[in-house]
């Protein structure tokens, strides 16, 4: 079993809590996706994977494909 790594992303183009619930519903039925938590003021997502099951690349595709931009913190 891999060890879980956690990516912080800067979600932008929310308007709302339910803008974040959503981002959270979306990367958590990701397969490989243990824990999401998104931040609707801070626009921060947090999430917590397993790199050997799923990408930062398709964390990111996938905010994207909800209607929102996300990106790695640097």
């Amino acid at each position: 079993m891999a060890d879980l790594k956690t990516v912080h992303l800067t979600t932008t183009g929310m308007h709302c809590g339910s803008c974040a619930m959503l981002i959270d519903m979306t990367l958590g039925d990701l397969e490989g996706v243990s824990e999401v938590k998104t931040d609707y003021a801070s626009g921060a997502t947090m999430v917590t994977f397993d790199p050997e099951r799923i990408s930062v690349d398709d964390l990111v595709q996938s905010v994207r494909s909800a209607g929102y931009e996300a990106a790695v913190t640097a």
